[in-house]
């Protein structure tokens, strides 16, 4: 018989029950309809397990019901695969039991697979579709973990790679969602099956030797209990002592990456306990006789009741040793905070009578759906954002606070640019320096846990696209992304205007001078929505600006004016922005002789003429590649700016002791910026490669003279100039 067919399956009946422990009449009634629905929707589909499809909306259901979740929950729970998968629409959902049910049976719902070209493609834009929804009703994340929950459950009817696939992505996105909501039971439920699946051999392997671990040490571990338990009662603390069943998973992951510990022994594993009490002044109290009973480790001590995790989590969590050398994990809770870290966001519904406090859950859950809310109105692509969410869900926490005492919660490796951001996105795009605890910080510096940060901004700052490589949280990757695509977008436009006009001045006209109704045909016959849109293709090199300028002056059968017209270039200072771009392979600086391509996703790209890359360009285009657009280009004639470029320097020496110092000293007295050192050679000559911040070809050629003049300097070239 195949695995899921030999459980209990739940039926109508016992969701009924349950249902009604909670529900009235008429709720209770509105669930039992929509069964009726699902049953005849599914009606005679049967799943890889041999059982009635309509058993897993039934279980999905379930395990709503188990959380008492309201009739809407449950309803959409029964019918969430009913789009998906039968001829009923969100439109007859919706007749039938409201808008609400139909909008959470449809943020549930997969897209298509034939919208995309790849599984991959698919799943990106069915979650962030999924969490579109999320942020405006957290109940569907609900249906989907014990929608996946029971999936999970039942994979040993599926072949191998699919296991794992399905194991894998649980663990990926699943499990931290879970995490997310503080429902750490169905975390726990969602990473143990996963594991078993994913790796079935090593899971069996780890719970037999986990289980005889726990029957060598019930003796030593009862006693511990009974120790405890004996000093709370009498310091007067009521409290429950519990052990803690481990996490294979997590077991699992830290043997994993222990290489020293491979075994489990009373000298190494941890005996987890857990202490419940009714107030948090008692959960202190119990820490006080527990650390007087047995020693507490240094640096082990966490108090997650005064600083709460970002999810809602309170907790005192400390590390104890007994005399036998034996470690003790021990994590005190009250009532209260147990609950909500079993259940998260559903605990006030489970345990009405308990939570008659604010749910702390509920306010952590909403701060997280507007954070997601800002990335999906920022980012545009599925890809990225299911990336930074899968990033962002991962990561532990550290508590970092501002000068005004005001706490951020960040994950883990946080820099002062992500903190910056989580403070508000006009803070983080501003941004200029930091300074952690007092002292002045690199940007890309890991915040330390419970630093103080103070955050530089200069009003005519921006964000730069090296941030992309440092920051971790998605709020900071979508923020930047975001400035940049707009700004790029911007200077596309800005450039495509440039080169169309430059072409059209070989007419001996400009834009200007353009019939709006020629402008209207062309952008019709061009499929295009605007003149940006024209402006911006042509920026990419994916229009001919020739052959725009002659259908914008109505005649393709035009020539040139004149033949010196023919010879016009483009002129450019160099700092135009993202869609201009001095290539690294040559560092085109003013005064060089110049050409560019025109790249479908940067833009111009400028290079000296000498430049090497330019040939095997034609190499690529000649094995089919596609070909980029030429352009002849000039600086242009400004000396109002003092902007400084980048140019290589090969600096051939003797290899003497102080060299490097002389020549570095020379350059800082003539006030010339090293970005970069290189050293080669052998024991008797030795190449130098410096990058310098120059402000013109001719700058670079004093610099380099000076340096020829200097002692044991044999010679000095940039590179390429053999080339000319």
């Amino acid at each position: 018989m195949p695995e899921a067919a030999s459980q209990t399956l739940i039926s109508a009946t016992d969701l009924s029950e349950q249902v009604s422990r909670y529900m009235d009449e008429d709720d209770a009634s509105r669930v039992y309809d929509a069964f009726l629905l699902a049953a005849e929707a599914h009606d005679g589909v049967v799943r890889k397990s041999g059982e009635f499809y309509i058993f897993h909306p039934l279980e999905v259901a379930y395990t709503l019901a188990d959380l008492h979740m309201d009739a809407d929950t449950i309803c959409a729970a029964l019918l969430h695969d009913v789009i998906e998968d039968t001829a009923f629409t969100k439109a007859d959902i919706a007749e039938k039991f409201g808008s609400v049910v139909a909008d959470l049976v449809d943020g549930v719902t997969k897209l298509a697979g034939g919208e995309f070209t790849s599984r991959a493609e698919a799943n990106a834009a069915s979650f962030q579709k999924m969490m579109a929804a999320m942020t405006q009703d957290f109940r569907v994340v609900l249906i989907k973990l014990a929608d996946r929950l029971h999936n999970v459950k039942t994979l040993g009817v599926r072949k191998p790679d699919a296991k794992r696939r399905i194991a894998q992505e649980t663990l990926d996105i699943h499990v931290p969602l879970a995490r997310r909501l503080g429902m750490n039971a169905m975390r726990k439920d969602l990473q143990i099956n996963a594991f078993q699946h994913l790796f079935p051999w090593r899971a069996k392997i780890l719970q037999k030797t986990m289980d005889h671990f726990i029957a060598d040490n019930t003796d030593t571990h009862q006693e511990i209990i009974k120790n405890i338990t004996e000093a709370l009662y009498e310091n007067k603390v009521k409290g429950r002592v519990f052990r803690w069943h481990k996490n294979l998973y997590r077991l699992y992951l830290r043997i994993k990456n222990n290489k020293a510990r491979k075994h489990l022994d009373s000298q190494t594993e941890a005996l987890e306990l857990r202490i419940l009490l009714s107030t948090t002044a008692e959960c202190y109290a119990a820490l006080g006789v527990i650390h007087q009973l047995y020693q507490p480790k240094i640096g082990k001590f966490k108090d997650f009741i005064s600083t709460p995790k970002g999810y809602g989590f309170q907790a005192l969590q400390t590390t104890l040793l007994t005399p036998q050398r034996q470690l003790i994990i021990v994590q005190i809770q009250s009532h209260e905070m147990y609950q909500i870290a079993q259940y998260g966001i559903t605990a006030h519904r489970r345990y009405p009578d308990l939570l008659k406090s604010s749910d702390k859950s509920q306010i952590y859950l909403n701060r997280w759906l507007r954070q997601v809310e800002e990335i999906q109105q920022v980012t545009g692509n599925a890809a990225e954002f299911l990336q930074d969410m899968k990033a962002d869900l991962f990561l532990s926490e550290i508590y970092v606070s501002t000068p005004a005492g005001e706490t951020k919660v960040l994950p883990k490796g946080a820099t002062p640019v992500d903190f910056a951001y989580a403070i508000h996105t006009e803070v983080g795009d501003k941004c200029v320096s930091a300074y952690i605890d007092g002292e002045l910080s690199r940007l890309n510096a890991h915040i330390p846990n419970g630093a103080t940060v103070k955050i530089i901004t200069e009003e005519d700052a921006t964000p730069h696209s090296i941030w992309l490589n440092y920051v971790i949280t998605a709020k900071a990757r979508s923020s930047i992304r975001n400035w940049i695509n707009k700004r790029k977008s911007h200077e596309f436009v800005a450039l495509g205007k440039k080169i169309l006009d430059k072409s059209l001045k070989k007419f001996g006209l400009n834009l200007d001078d353009i019939d709006p109704k020629n402008m209207t045909l062309t952008l019709d016959v061009l499929s295009l929505k605007n003149e940006d849109a024209l402006f911006s293709s042509i920026a990419r090199g994916n229009q001919s600006s020739m052959l725009v300028a002659k259908r914008l002056l109505n005649d393709d059968t035009l020539t040139a004016i004149d033949d010196e017209n023919e010879d016009q270039v483009l002129l450019i200072k160099g700092t135009e922005g993202l869609a201009v771009h001095l290539q690294e392979c040559c560092h085109p600086i003013p005064n060089d002789a110049i050409i560019a391509q025109l790249d479908e996703n940067r833009g111009l790209e400028v290079h000296r003429t000498n430049c090497p890359t330019l040939s095997n360009s034609k190499i690529s285009h000649a094995s089919g590649q596609k070909k980029k657009e030429t352009m002849s280009i000039a600086w242009v004639d400004d000396t109002s700016t003092e902007s400084h470029f980048l140019a290589p320097l090969n600096v051939q020496v003797q290899n003497r002791v102080g060299v490097l110092s002389h020549i570095t000293d020379f350059l800082k007295e003539i006030r010339v910026n090293i970005e970069d050192i290189n050293i080669a050679g052998d024991s008797n000559v030795k190449d130098m490669y410096f990058l310098l911040q120059v402000k013109s070809a001719s700058h670079l050629r004093e610099i380099a003279e000076s340096l020829n003049n200097q002692s044991h300097v044999i010679n000095v070239v940039r590179l390429f100039d053999k080339a000319k």
